[in-house]
This record gives structure tokens, sequence and C-alpha cells, in this order.
């Protein structure tokens, strides 16, 4: 099952997030939150685990004492910036390790640099990200 085919109801959605149906409701006719599916009569509204992401992010702005029009914003910008960054793994990453304290992401060759070396990102648990250029091996 994919994440887009994950349907939730309104009660879920509510239930799972502390945001009352009523909120939600009004979220949904300000246009913060569209439902994936809903009845003709509108009546029995389904979203996606997408929209529960967005919902839980907003109160959680709300919560900190932003306004909601500002926490939408922020929510937002937000997910410009999570979807920019799934393009850039996705486009970019070669290679991911497991490593005994964190991880190894190949982000493959960089422009203007020898074709022989491959951008190393090394993340380590309590460190700073580290990046490095190391050669590519020659299998």
């Amino acid at each position: 099952m994919k994440a887009h085919d994950f349907l939730l109801g309104i009660g879920d959605i509510a239930s799972a997030t502390k945001v009352s149906q009523r909120q939600l409701r009004y979220w949904e006719k300000k246009g913060y939150i569209h439902p994936a599916k809903s009845s003709e009569e509108r009546r029995h509204r389904k979203y996606s685990y997408h929209t529960l992401m967005k919902v839980a992010m907003i109160q959680s702005y709300v919560d900190s004492g932003y306004t909601l029009s500002v926490a939408v914003e922020k929510a937002s910008q937000h997910e410009e910036m999570s979807n920019a960054l799934k393009h850039l793994i996705g486009d970019r990453l070669r290679d991911f390790n497991i490593l005994e304290d964190g991880y190894e992401l190949d982000f493959g060759m960089v422009e203007g640099v020898s074709q022989d070396k491959s951008l190393i990102a090394i993340m380590r648990k309590d460190r700073p990200t580290e990046f490095v250029l190391r050669n590519n091996s020659n299998d």
C-alpha cells in the first residue's frame, strides 16, 4: 500500500491531531486543506496521509503561538522545502551506506571537479555533517 492510497476519515484526523472536526471543516472551507475524496453530499470526507501530516504541522505552529494564517504559511514553506530536498535526493543521491555511528550519502560527481571524485556527506550522531570529495572506486 502506498502512502497516497492510505485514506483517513475526518474523525481519524481529528483524533490523531487533536484538531476538532469543526476546525478541520473550517480549514477546508478556507482552502488550507483538501479532502482526497468526498461523497457527493460531501458528508464523508477522506483525507490523505499527507493531509494528516499537514494538519499536525499547522496545529504545531498554532500551539507555538502563531496565528492560523501564519501557521498555514509556515507549513506551506516547510512543505516546499521538503519537496526541494526530495528532488535533490532523487536527482543526486547515488549511494547510501549505513555506518556504525551514522550514515554516508554519495551525491555523485560535482561539476567543475575531477570526474573521478564524488561528493560524500557523512552524518554521524551528535556531530555536524561532513562533506568530503572521495575518489570513485574503479570496480
